[in-house]
């Protein structure tokens, strides 16, 4: 059982980390020039953030799936998860630091796939796992 929590928090962590860096790192590096000062320096204290975060989902994920459907059930997880890690904070942020509001906001709607993404790994790992459950 220990082994499969490590496995699960792992995988997690991984999946959310990768698309943070390829979302923060690649794909958004060139518009947060502008935006904000978030450049997401620190690869190793990120990654400890994500087995944090990883560890908390593995802890909340309801025991009883909120949807038939493994993947709907570790989605919408996820993606409450990450409304409710980024968005006040963000906001914060932009009151504080004058970080822009459509920034707050479109980063809160990425955060709640990349957190959606390790809620599937999550569901996928402690769900249903019988088709005649589903």
């Amino acid at each position: 059982m220990l082994k499969k929590h490590l496995t699960a928090l792992l995988l997690t962590a991984i999946t959310m980390w990768l698309l943070a860096g390829l979302w923060h790192k690649v794909i958004m590096a060139q518009f947060y020039i502008d935006e904000t000062a978030a450049t997401h320096e620190g690869t190793g204290i990120i990654f400890l953030a994500y087995l944090i975060l990883a560890g908390l989902m593995l802890l909340l994920f309801p025991r009883k799936p909120w949807f038939k459907n493994n993947l709907l059930s570790g989605l919408l997880f996820g993606a409450v998860i990450g409304l409710l890690w980024v968005f006040p904070h963000e906001l914060a942020m932009a009151g504080a630091h004058g970080e822009p509001l459509g920034y707050v906001f479109f980063n809160a709607v990425w955060h709640m796939v990349e957190q959606g993404a390790g809620g599937i790994v999550i569901a996928m790992l402690y769900g249903r796992s019988t088709s005649s459950d589903n």
